[in-house]
């Protein structure tokens, strides 16, 4: 899958600006007090093990403190339908390995190791009831378990926040209102349309709520996106609809792929991959030409059908930039 929940996770959270709205929305007050106003910092992954991290979603800060200290902010974000029973510990190995290569070989820093803060976003089906540390985890009496040290986290279950609430910033909401629905049913139009207009034109993080949003809610038509974009962007019905309209290209090449795995590579590339590409590519030259230009001519839709494959892409560009249907097919650009 070429977009995923991860994708559009990342997209806000490798924005410094975007994650420190988030960090400073959902610490609880007695740590966003104490934080100092720069923006976090996202480190280079010096301090965690390649080997132990499961998702590319995962992100360490380094955020300064108001008394002149400083502390780690580890976000990971848990995209499973269900809640992860070992995600106490894959937190606390996390934490091990951030320490162990903070302080390397020095006495030091191994006694004055830095506060690091794991902070988890979920957006699954299912009710969060993992233990929030892992002093929850430990099979002992209350009086025991308070014996050991916390180690907790804190969850932010998007599911359980209202939409307005997401957060302070209109645009970090609607990157996090798509991964909050995702699984709830709601209503496509209603969501893009709240979305959309939250989101600044052009940026990195429309393309990727764009793209999440063609994947994973199947309801979303060439004729919704229209409707919806004339409605509340009319400026930027074209690129939306580009935008969609690559998508959908994209997933029927990997359909393509898919199906032709089931006749052998070989044979595959003859049979599935050529013709799942190749209607994919008709499909998206004809959305597109509707949405500029309305209704496509019968028999210049029979041309496009007839093209041959090699053409596609050439004709898949004139789609989206032609001034008019006509200048689509014209003898300068006839192969």
């Amino acid at each position: 899958m070429s977009i995923s929940h991860d994708s559009l996770f990342r997209a806000l959270i490798d924005d410094v600006g975007r994650a420190g709205v988030l960090i400073r929305d959902y610490l609880p007050e007695i740590i966003s007090s104490r934080l100092g106003d720069e923006p976090p910092v996202l480190l280079d992954g010096t301090f965690v093990d390649p080997a132990l991290k499961a998702s590319q979603s995962d992100r360490l800060f380094s955020v300064a403190l108001r008394d002149g200290g400083w502390a780690l902010l580890y976000i990971l974000f848990e995209h499973k339908s269900a809640p992860d029973p070992f995600i106490v510990l894959q937190l606390l190995g996390y934490r091990r390995e951030i320490w162990r290569r903070y302080a390397g070989t020095s006495a030091g820093k191994a006694l004055s190791l830095p506060l690091i803060i794991p902070l988890v976003f979920y957006h699954g089906r299912q009710e969060w009831k993992v233990p929030l540390s892992i002093t929850e985890c430990i099979d002992a009496d209350q009086e025991l378990q308070e014996f050991m040290s916390g180690m907790g986290y804190i969850l932010c279950d998007l599911g359980h926040i209202p939409d307005n609430e997401l957060a302070s910033d209109a645009e970090v909401c609607a990157g996090l209102l798509p991964l909050k629905h995702v699984y709830r049913g709601t209503d496509p139009e209603i969501l893009l349309q709240t979305i959309l207009p939250r989101l600044t034109d052009g940026t990195h993080l429309e393309e990727q709520v764009i793209r999440y949003m063609i994947r994973l809610f199947p309801a979303i038509t060439s004729e919704l996106l229209t409707r919806v974009a004339r409605r509340v962007k009319p400026h930027r019905e074209g690129e939306l609809i580009s935008l969609a309209a690559k998508e959908w290209l994209r997933q029927g090449e990997e359909a393509g792929f898919a199906r032709g795995k089931e006749f052998g590579i070989a044979e595959g590339e003859e049979l599935g991959v050529s013709k799942g590409v190749v209607k994919a590519k008709i499909d998206s030259i004809l959305v597109t030409l509707e949405t500029r230009f309305g209704s496509v001519p019968g028999d210049m839709e029979a041309q496009i059908r007839r093209s041959a494959p090699e053409l596609l892409d050439d004709l898949f560009k004139r789609a989206l930039t032609a001034a008019s249907l006509e200048l689509v097919f014209t003898s300068d650009n006839r192969h």
